[in-house]
This record gives C-alpha cells, structure tokens and sequence, in this order.
C-alpha cells in the first residue's frame, strides 16, 4: 500500500500544481511526442471499449488499458537524459543523468566531482516539488528517491569521522529522521510538511 502511495505522490501530492503533474507523467514516460502518442492511443481505446462494452467494465477497461499503454510507450521510447549545472562561485559544471524507473524510484548520477576539500562540507540542495532535482551540491555522487520523501544520498569521498546532518529551507523549517548514515552514503525521510527545496549540508563532527 505505501509503495502505490508514494507512487502516485509523484504524480500530485498537496502543494504540487497541475503542470507539475502534467510534466511528471511527460517526464516520467520519457518526452512530450510519446505522452501525446499515449493519449492518443488511450482515447482509441476508450472509445472503442465504451461502444462494445457495458458502462461500467469499460470504465475499468479503459483505466487499466490507459495504465498498460503508458508502462508499454515507457519501455519502448524512454531513454535517460543528461542535464548540465552550473555550481555557484565555481567554473565548473556537472553533468548528470536522470533516470526514472517503472518502478518509482530515480536517481541522479554526478559524473564530475569539482571544488571537494577538507576545507570544505559536503552538501547537496533538492527541490522536492514539482519534480525531484538537483539544484547544487558538493561531493554527491548520486541522488536515489524511492519516494520524494525517502532519499538516499551517496558521496563522492567518504565523510571523515562522525558527522551531522543539517537542513534548512527558505519555506521554513524542516523536520527529517535518519534512516540510514555511513561514511559513504545517507538515508533520510523528510516528514510533514515536505518542503518544496530543501539543503542538507553533511558536517563532520570531530
């Protein structure tokens, strides 16, 4: 039940608005062409199951066909995208790929890893609504949402020592609890209410 939940979270969740659905589900099936394509084909079927079908079962019919046309165009056609960032007082950018799965869950692969140091925390900034993205880090190598408040963040360098973990958002205060936390990745879920971006700064400790 709670993995149907946070799958349909993606497509809206309380504070998401329509063309963030609407661009979730374009995302998530891999490109405007092939959600109009989907549709398309949907209403064919819809049309089709209402004339020789009673009310009801083609109701049902054309729900569950609608769902099956779109996890099929997914399949075929959806190909990871590379997106480029520029990170903030630095001459470097990174490049990434997004990948959505069928199954829900996303990740975002950093390729190049520029300005880490001891001198320096490491950090990733997530906008959580209308989709998940990285909007800067420092020293991330991937970002793994099995729902868009359950995330997992690995490191590029392993985090020296104990750390803690801090996080702050412009929408006001953000409540979180630890999952998971070892040198080389994080675990978090964020708690209600879900901010719509979010920092975690990484702190060692010692």
């Amino acid at each position: 039940m709670k993995r149907i939940k946070d799958s349909l979270a993606r497509i809206y969740r309380p504070g998401m608005s329509f063309e963030g659905s609407i661009q979730m589900i374009i995302d998530w099936i891999g490109g405007k062409e092939i959600a109009i394509g989907a549709v398309a084909i949907s209403f064919v079927v819809a049309v089709l199951s209402f004339i020789l079908f009673a009310i009801f079962f083609a109701l049902v019919f054309s729900i569950v066909s609608t769902v099956i046309i779109f996890i099929i165009a997914k399949t075929i056609f959806y190909k990871p995208r590379e997106y480029s960032i520029e990170i903030d007082g630095e001459d470097t950018i990174l490049s990434f790929v997004k990948d959505v799965r069928i199954s829900g869950d996303s990740e975002i692969v950093i390729h190049s890893q520029p300005g880490f140091g001891k001198e320096k925390n490491t950090f990733v900034n997530l906008q959580l609504f209308d989709s998940i993205s990285i909007l800067n880090c420092r020293n991330i190598t991937s970002v793994t949402d099995t729902s868009y408040k359950d995330i997992t963040i690995k490191f590029f360098h392993p985090v020296t020592g104990d750390y803690s973990i801090k996080a702050s958002s412009n929408d006001g205060s953000v409540n979180f609890k630890t999952l998971e936390k070892t040198a080389d990745q994080c675990r978090i879920e964020f708690l209600n209410p879900v901010r719509k971006t979010v920092e975690l700064s990484f702190v060692p400790t010692a």
